[in-house]
């Protein structure tokens, strides 16, 4: 079929086209299996039409008027005495929408959310509401987790200056890995020994961090991230500075120079707006009325 490449084995007996197009069908197997023993099935027991939402074609909701028939199972040990046929490549059991539907609406959750994902939706004729996209987005599997290579560790503010965890991320596939309830070097070093594939470690600083990384993988090399990289830039340079600066002043004395105090922000600030005050009240003493006072503060300005 070219409406429906999913239902080969799909007849597609009435179409209706108005403000929704509807369609009627049906499957062309005169047999079904049964979903518990497997036993194929010809005796049908009743019929009944489920009711599906499609994606819209033409700017128009399409709405599916299935014909299930019910099936009386041939094997007498089953447990399914009476099942009702399955459509796999078109809606999974109990759904009310097409398993491509679905997968787009699943989609506009993972990208937008629920609120952005339902007012996307209601501009392309899905008619989803946040609630629904929300629970499509958790009923997604999650694809099963490659073993980390490149790990980055750091902790994690339950409550600042109360209570800290320990985050840790896949740095090749920016992922979150896991959060640990605490940073103590036995938490950390037991995750660590459960990861034997990990190469590469980045963490900051702390001592404990480093500890852990060497008990549970001592394989893994130990790096310092971009950060932290700079702030050690930092540090080293200003305390090399300092030593130059010292030196400077030490040969200063020594030459008989003398040095002119640095003074703080606090100082400079202060310096200058007395120094404004000045010039301000020059001006104003030099223009001798009060009508030039606005070329005083104009010229100050300048």
């Amino acid at each position: 079929m070219v409406i429906f490449p999913d239902l080969s084995d799909g007849m597609v007996e009435q179409v209706q086209v108005a403000d929704e197009i509807t369609v009627t069908l049906r499957s062309a197997s005169q047999t079904a299996a049964c979903p518990c023993c497997g036993m194929v099935a010809k005796r049908v027991q009743s019929r009944y039409i489920r009711h599906l939402h499609d994606l819209p074609s033409s700017e128009r909701a399409v709405h599916l008027l299935v014909e299930v028939r019910r099936f009386f199972c041939p094997k007498k040990t089953c447990q399914r005495k009476i099942f009702a046929e399955r459509f796999p490549f078109l809606a999974l059991p109990h759904a009310q929408r097409t398993i491509r539907l679905q997968q787009t609406l699943q989609m506009l959750g993972f990208a937008l959310g629920g609120q952005a994902g339902a007012r996307v939706s209601k501009q392309l004729h899905l008619k989803a509401s946040r609630d629904t996209i929300l629970r499509l987005v958790r009923q997604r599997d999650l694809p099963a987790p490659e073993p980390p290579r490149v790990v980055g560790v750091d902790e994690w503010a339950w409550k600042r200056r109360l209570r800290y965890g320990t985050l840790l991320c896949d740095l090749e596939r920016r992922i979150p890995l896991d959060i640990l309830p605490d940073r103590r070097v036995e938490t950390v070093a037991a995750w660590f020994k459960r990861h034997p594939s990990i190469e590469v470690i980045s963490r900051d600083r702390s001592a404990e961090f480093a500890a852990a990384a060497s008990q549970g993988a001592p394989q893994a090399i130990q790096v310092a991230d971009r950060w932290h990289l700079g702030k050690n830039l930092s540090e080293t340079l200003t305390a090399v500075l300092a030593q130059c600066q010292a030196e400077q002043r030490r040969a200063n004395r020594a030459n008989g120079h003398q040095e002119e105090p640095l003074r703080e922000p606090s100082q400079e600030r202060s310096a200058y707006r007395s120094e404004e005050r000045n010039k301000r009240g020059w001006l104003e003493k030099q223009s001798g009325s009060n009508g030039m006072n606005w070329f005083a503060r104009f010229i100050c300005r300048v």
